[in-house]
């Protein structure tokens, strides 16, 4: 690639950006601290932008360094991790995280069978240790259904 076609790439790919958090050019130039004028000749190819500047756009603004200068992945950082978690993940693994972090009863039924599942599997020593016991998470599922039933009749109450 020539110098041109990458200063014009770079520079369509912050006008993109600008536009897309909805900032005029003086806004944009402000949160990078720069020049308004210095800017401009970034968004209109008569400039790289300086490493410190660069370093601003990913770090205060969230920008993708790969995606504004290699057009790699996503134009923000948030994406990226996002879509590396959901990578990871299996979809239905990744709803029933979410479902156990708002039923805190479905958390210690799974925490419970899972560490049943452990010892009836007979974890060897070379394993990390398990600080909770298995007593300690049936207690903890007992009291969140005893919780979760007196909000249910609560709730029924009150209608």
């Amino acid at each position: 690639m020539h110098r041109k076609t990458i200063l014009q790439d770079i520079a369509l790919r912050l006008k993109k950006t600008r536009d897309a958090l909805g900032f005029s050019s003086g806004d944009m130039a402000g949160r990078i601290g720069t020049y308004p004028a210095t800017y401009y000749k970034y968004e209109n190819a008569r400039s790289f932008p300086h490493f410190t500047i660069l370093s601003k756009l990913g770090n205060n603004l969230g920008i993708s360094l790969d995606w504004l200068i290699l057009d790699k992945g996503p134009m923000f950082y948030e994406e990226k991790e996002n879509k590396t978690a959901a990578a990871v993940l299996p979809a239905e693994i990744q709803e029933l995280v979410e479902q156990m972090e708002q039923i805190p009863v479905l958390k210690y039924e799974i925490l419970l069978n899972f560490h049943k599942f452990k010892e009836s599997r007979k974890v060897t020593a070379t394993a990390p240790a398990v600080t909770v016991t298995t007593a300690a998470i049936a207690e903890a599922a007992a009291a969140g259904a005893a919780i979760k039933k007196d909000m249910e009749n609560e709730a029924s109450h009150d209608v």
